[in-house]
């Protein structure tokens, strides 16, 4: 890594970069150890924090019972998708730091970039899966009772990863062996740019199937959410204001009538009470999974962006400065996005970061359903319909 970093030496269109492959053993020799440094270690990061993140979080949603809902069975799914990336394409990619040519075989070449398109199609169809499932289940309860059920889950799960494993397909006709070198001697892993045509159709395929489509639904879905939460939260301001009122006029009653009332309203307020803290839990599940559904966003955008703006030569194939760096960053923020969700489940769901410790300490699960929350969700009209665990 002398010039450039493993995703820009795969960039540099056909210029003669012959001279860098006279001597072989010189792509083995030559580092520039201030920008391999850096990378390595985001990349050493990222593998340790991906693969004890994601196990915890399918380890922990198995095996505590209280654990075992809808949600997080999707969110172990994607957890895996996620740990299929980080085993598999990680230490390609930092072997390939090491090398300006492709040294592992055709095989190895179009799995690596077919297993990073299938994980992160995988992950966002993941992700829409539950946007869909949280409308369901909060703004249809009722419907959500016979749909939104753990078998149900699971075979949706499995839908989504034979659908990703199509989707993904075209990953392996775009990825080729290039040939470099004075006499074509070496080779490079990357896209076709002989066949133009299909270099831009992959590259625009990739974005609207990753980004485009399921962000569109994903808005949607969470959009109905909020304002289903927010009617609900109208409601409830409606119904605590006529509470007061009918305190206020108790007072004419005789002593007797006014204990009964305040003995009444004292049950309407502890159901008050508790009806506020479910919502409140409903409000924080919709928080950390729309955390989860940005820096998602976030972290594929740019890279999936830039790659349909080098197809159509918008950007310059031969990156050298600051788009060097910025095409580095883009991969290794794809690469993060990998083991950013369970740091987001520990600091926004206190039952996982339980769970999590637990796990970790090799405890059992003590604590009984009656412990477990509850989130009751509210139709339109106001009454009570169904009642599930959300952890």
């Amino acid at each position: 890594m002398a010039d450039y970093t493993e995703d820009e030496s795969y960039t540099m269109g056909s210029k003669d970069y012959g001279g860098y492959y006279t001597n072989k053993n010189e792509s083995f020799l030559v580092f520039n150890w201030n920008e391999l440094i850096p990378t390595l270690m985001v990349y050493g990061v990222t593998l340790v924090l991906g693969i004890t993140g994601n196990c915890l979080m399918i380890i922990t949603t198995f095996r505590y019972r209280r654990m075992l809902s809808v949600t997080n069975v999707f969110l172990s799914s994607l957890a895996s998708s996620d740990l299929l990336l980080i085993l598999f394409c990680i230490p390609v990619k930092v072997a390939k730091l090491f090398s300006y040519t492709w040294e592992m075989g055709l095989f190895l070449c179009k799995t690596v970039h077919y297993m990073q398109n299938l994980s992160a199609i995988c992950s966002v169809l993941t992700l829409t899966a539950i946007s869909i499932e949280r409308y369901y289940a909060i703004v249809h309860p009722m419907k959500a009772k016979y749909i939104c059920t753990i078998s149900q889950a699971k075979k949706i799960i499995l839908v989504i990863w034979i659908i990703s494993i199509i989707l993904a397909f075209p990953t392996l006709r775009v990825q080729i062996h290039y040939p470099v070198g004075i006499n074509n001697e070496y080779v490079w892993c990357v896209r076709d740019w002989n066949n133009i045509p299909l270099w831009k159709f992959h590259e625009v395929y990739m974005l609207i199937v990753i980004l485009v489509v399921p962000f569109c639904i994903m808005t949607l879905s969470y959009s109905l959410i909020c304002f289903e939460v927010w009617q609900l939260m109208e409601r409830r301001s409606v119904m605590t204001s006529e509470q007061a009122l009918t305190r206020n006029h108790s007072s004419i009653h005789d002593e007797q009538c006014k204990e009964s009332l305040q003995l009444g309203n004292s049950d309407k307020l502890t159901r008050t009470r508790s009806t506020r803290d479910d919502t409140q839990m409903v409000k924080q599940v919709i928080y950390m999974l729309i955390a989860v559904v940005v820096l998602f966003v976030i972290c594929w955008t740019p890279l999936l962006v830039d790659n349909v703006l080098t197809a159509y030569n918008i950007l310059p194939t031969e990156r050298v400065g600051t788009l060097k760096y910025m095409l580095t960053t883009f991969h290794l923020l794809a690469y993060c996005n990998s083991c950013i969700n369970p740091i987001i489940y520990g600091f926004m769901s206190r039952s996982f970061r339980e769970s999590f410790v637990r796990a970790l300490c090799c405890t059992s699960d003590k604590r009984t359903s009656k412990n477990s929350f509850t989130l009751r969700h509210i139709s339109r009209n106001g009454s009570q319909t169904r009642s599930t665990l959300i952890r």
